[in-house]
């Protein structure tokens, strides 16, 4: 074959490819369903391949937190905070009703009994009132006892009988309201207390309501004392954990045990403590009053104190997750934590003594607990 020839046959080769490739393309719409079905399955199983790659989750990244190692030393587990006196409870007595003070029988300063009279008001009025109210009873009983008589001779009507008796009933409630209202003429002590002050004098009238006297109970003193937000949280975990007494500079020679009685949550929004209410246990002193200056110490309770105390930063006790307080141990063999309950004794400066659960010269997490699940694989800083 020669040279032109050849050529020739080249050229209807690649002519009949060029026109076959044009007509698969024109006939790619008209495709049987199932062929074109598996042409799309294909891509989608290829892209769906290629997201999963895209969308496969990363191993978890360790945490990094700061890592402290706990102290055993010799501290000093006591602390002197300042409080105040106050009594139990304190009442603004008054006057049920309105009148003129006849007598008033007590003064700032005053002692009294549980029933010593505080106030008077002048009876005359209100037992006059008792007075008529009785003659009105009397009355009434008299017509209803007759009117019974009558209808259970057949005499008089029921009707009469029911008036009576309706009659007799108002008068009963008349003479007990009167009676009531003499007896509020004067006021007296619903308890033992200390009469902080009076607020009227002889001879003045009244109204209802109007404070007479302020009485203070004094069958028990508490002590406020307001609490930093550190050792308010410990002393809110773990409250028998401290021996807490008082002493009064007022009242020289009395020292005081004292046992909490109530933890105010709101705290001071300028000086960030929280007011703790304690009780004064035991005998009180007589020149102890209400309002007096009161210096408190805080110490553990432990009846020999421990020669060493375990410490750690106030950072790392975590309070917020648990009832009782707990830390974060680090295990430096693994790499990973470990929540351990502890009892908390008295903060010292930045640092809190550990009573139980630490032995020392232990690795604690004191930056980034509150990310932390047990077990889980951290990175350090702070070595």
């Amino acid at each position: 074959m020669s040279s032109n020839e050849k050529n020739r046959s080249l050229k209807r080769i690649a002519s009949v490819i060029v026109l076959a490739a044009a007509a698969a393309a024109l006939a790619m719409p008209f495709l049987p369903v199932a062929v074109t079905d598996v042409l799309a399955q294909t891509e989608m199983a290829s892209g769906e391949s290629e997201a999963e790659t895209r969308a496969a989750p990363e191993p978890d990244r360790p945490v990094t937190v700061e890592v402290t190692r706990a102290l055993s030393r010799v501290v000093n587990q006591s602390r002197a905070v300042a409080g105040r006196v106050e009594p139990a409870r304190t009442v603004d007595i008054a006057f049920q009703i309105p009148g003129q003070v006849f007598s008033l029988d007590v003064e700032a300063g005053d002692r009294i009994l549980k029933g010593d009279v505080i106030a008077k008001l002048d009876q005359a009025d209100f037992e006059l009132a008792v007075d008529r109210a009785q003659a009105s009873f009397d009355l009434a009983k008299t017509e209803f006892d007759r009117a019974s008589s009558l209808a259970q001779r057949g005499v008089a009507a029921d009707a009469r009988l029911d008036t009576a008796r309706a009659q007799f009933a108002q008068a009963d409630v008349a003479l007990r309201e009167s009676t009531r209202r003499l007896s509020q003429t004067q006021i007296t002590a619903p308890f033992d207390a200390i009469v902080a002050r009076t607020f009227v004098e002889e001879y003045v009238n009244v109204t209802s309501a109007a404070p007479v006297s302020r009485l203070q109970d004094v069958s028990e003193m508490r002590i406020i004392i307001s609490l930093p937000e550190e050792l308010a949280a410990v002393a809110r975990s773990s409250p028998d954990a401290f021996d807490i007494i008082a002493s009064f500079p007022a009242v020289p020679g009395f020292n005081a045990p004292l046992v909490p009685r109530s933890f105010a949550t709101d705290a001071d929004p300028t000086a960030q403590t929280y007011d703790v209410e304690f009780a004064i246990t035991g005998d009180i002193d007589q020149r102890l009053l209400p309002g007096m200056t009161a210096d408190v110490r805080i110490s553990t309770a432990s009846k020999e104190s421990p020669a060493r105390s375990v410490t750690v930063p106030v950072s790392a006790v975590d309070t917020t997750s648990r009832t009782d307080p707990s830390v974060w141990i680090y295990e430096e063999a693994s790499g990973q934590v470990a929540r351990r309950t502890v009892r908390l004794g008295l903060p010292v400066n930045d640092e809190v003594v550990v009573l139980d659960g630490l032995q020392g010269n232990e690795m604690v997490v004191s930056g980034g607990w509150w990310r932390l699940r047990d077990n889980q694989s951290v990175t350090v800083s702070g070595l």
